[in-house]
């Protein structure tokens, strides 16, 4: 994640942000805090908001929700005093301490890429960030549209992208880290799950409208050297130009 180039209003310890990352909630737990801040956003008036990261292929999976480090949101018209109410709402997720929270204006490849980091602590459950995107890639969030669908579960809906949305963004992790054995093993598992649904057409027009050749192509030379295969991923045009 890029370093922040702001003063946050509460400093979030490093350390408590490492240790979330490293540690998967159970979907049981996240699946409270997505609809908590899903719905408080969108009652406190924020705009555009998306559900991304692996929630995104949770919706999708229906039966085989994943477990989670983070969550993962866009959201437009977001404002500091939204996050305050936000952070006051998930108190009780929190062993009853409103959570901290900093925000980053950074940039992604020099657009602006703007977002808050809510770090819930729970004294039993671990820690739990929550980050709220104002951007995609530092790409105005309209410009995703084509690629939304609204899916129902867990008695909310949420807007998020459609599978070839997800398996664009999946491949395109950002470099030098790009796609661990991990990432990819879960990668391939959504795609086998949902292959009867992708229009590998899709996939290609949401990797060329946000311009993720590169990325994607580096991303699975290095993974062709670790002798790993993303499913299908010889259907994308930039594999067949690359021959």
């Amino acid at each position: 994640m890029p370093e922040s180039n702001s003063v946050s209003k509460v400093d979030v310890s490093a350390e408590l942000m490492s240790v979330a990352r490293q540690n998967r909630s159970s979907p049981e737990r996240w699946k409270k805090i997505l609809d908590v801040t899903y719905s408080g956003l969108r009652s406190l008036g924020a705009g555009d908001i998306w559900v991304f990261g692996s929630q995104a292929m949770s919706l999708h999976l229906q039966k085989r929700p994943l477990a989670s480090k983070d969550l993962d949101l866009i959201a437009t018209g977001v404002s500091t005093r939204m996050i305050e109410d936000v952070r006051e709402m998930l108190r009780p997720y929190s062993s009853g301490r409103i959570p901290d929270y900093r925000f980053q204006s950074t940039t992604y490849e020099g657009r602006p890429y703007p977002f808050y980091s809510v770090s819930i602590n729970d004294l039993v459950q671990g820690p739990f960030v929550i980050e709220i995107f104002e951007t995609f890639r530092g790409y105005d969030v309209r410009r995703l549209t084509p690629y939304a669908t609204f899916i129902s579960r867990w008695e909310n809906t949420y807007q998020t992208l459609t599978v070839e949305g997800i398996i664009g963004t999946r491949m395109a992790f950002r470099r030098p880290q790009g796609i661990d054995s991990f990432n990819a093993k879960r990668l391939n598992n959504f795609i086998k799950l949902v292959r009867k649904e992708v229009d590998w057409g899709k996939v290609n027009d949401f990797v060329r409208d946000f311009q993720l050749e590169e990325v994607i192509l580096e991303n699975l030379k290095d993974l062709h050297r670790r002798n790993i295969k993303i499913v299908d991923s010889e259907k994308l045009n930039l594999v067949k130009l690359s021959k």
